[in-house]
């Protein structure tokens, strides 16, 4: 291996880890964005008291012949009256069939009666069905609906539609979503989902600064640097050296996983939007993603196991650009496990504690 293959490979693995971050915040994005549509009165410039927005909760079928829940991607109530619920496939597939068929097998899993929705009896009148895709694919899911829904299996009792969504960084940047196939009827206001809406990203940046993580495990960067800049710098700055702590020095700190994990539900996850019906809403992040992340950490020499209660012992330092120094890092060790896979055991890459 040389320096040269290791800068090359490296400079490939960055871009990669910066399309799956990109990938991640969108879908956070669309998520509030979408739920947005209906909770927010664009009029009184406050949220409907009548709507409840959920995210990742778990829903059961009413139907006793199949006992798995479902947990979609998103989901409002309006009332007892109907709800919407839905997935985010940002990257929907060009190519192949296979993927396609099991994207709509999940949403065809949600076309039944399903228990679980945050009303007092966790019942509701109906619900419609959305699937979400960027921009740059919705006309690949849209042409494989066509194909597939005369189809007897294929075909949706409850109203269902695809949306189209992406961001625009013009002057003013919003975030853009617009109905392209399929039928929503449950509206609220004035929103014309049909020639499109959009929603100002300084609205969606001030609920994505309480709302960083979904059901879905983030990228190993983007977890590090959130528990470095909200978890550890937090901890860091009660020390009293902290105001004068210069570049090249550290302090100390001492966390339990699960201490992370609580911190981070608490101050970035969806529940705020679950305070009210909290039963079914799992816990996120999850326990085993903080692990992976903050083996991550200790991978890149930023951090050290306590192996005594498996506490994290970081060394914390100001960094300029965290995110940054995590993509670059992640992606080093991705092009050395590339260029010498000898080296890595498939239990070390996987983030285990040794």
């Amino acid at each position: 291996m040389t320096d040269d293959e290791l800068s090359r490979l490296t400079a490939e693995k960055e871009k990669k880890v910066r399309d799956r971050i990109d990938d991640y915040v969108d879908t956070v994005f669309a998520i509030l964005g979408f739920c947005s549509l209906w909770s927010f009165d664009p009029v009184t410039r406050s949220n409907r008291p009548e709507v409840r927005t959920f995210q990742g909760r778990h829903l059961s079928r009413a139907s006793t012949e199949q006992e798995d829940d479902v947990t979609p991607d998103l989901g409002i109530a309006i009332g007892t009256r109907v709800g919407i619920i839905g997935e985010v496939k940002k990257n929907f597939p060009r190519d192949g069939n296979s993927r396609k068929e099991d994207i709509f097998k999940q949403l065809k899993t949600y076309d039944q009666e399903l228990i679980g929705w945050p009303t007092d009896d966790e019942k509701i009148t109906g619900h419609e069905i959305a699937l979400l895709v960027h921009q740059t694919t919705y006309r690949s899911a849209c042409d494989y609906y066509g194909q597939v829904k005369a189809e007897e299996e294929a075909k949706f009792t409850h109203n269902f539609g695809i949306f189209q969504f992406n961001r625009s960084d013009q002057r003013v940047p919003y975030f853009f979503f617009q109905l392209c196939d399929g039928k929503i009827d449950e509206l609220l206001g004035n929103t014309d989902i049909y020639n499109g809406v959009q929603v100002p990203m300084t609205a969606l940046l001030s609920m994505y600064s309480r709302s960083k993580l979904y059901d879905a495990e983030p990228p190993a960067p983007y977890l590090a640097d959130l528990i470095w800049e909200s978890v550890i710098a937090q901890i860091a700055s009660e020390d009293e050296r902290y105001p004068r702590l210069r570049r090249n020095q550290k302090i100390e700190v001492s966390i339990s996983v699960a201490e992370i994990a609580d911190k981070l539900w608490e101050g970035f996850s969806f529940a705020h939007w679950h305070m009210e019906y909290p039963s079914r809403q799992p816990k996120t992040p999850r326990i085993e993603w903080v692990r992976n992340a903050c083996q991550f950490m200790v991978e890149i020499k930023e951090a050290v196991w306590n192996k005594q209660d498996y506490d994290l012992v970081v060394n914390y330092r100001k960094l300029d650009a965290p995110l940054e120094h995590f993509i670059h890092l992640h992606a080093e060790m991705e092009a050395r496990q590339t260029l010498q896979p000898d080296m890595f055991s498939e239990a070390h890459l996987a983030g285990d504690v040794e």
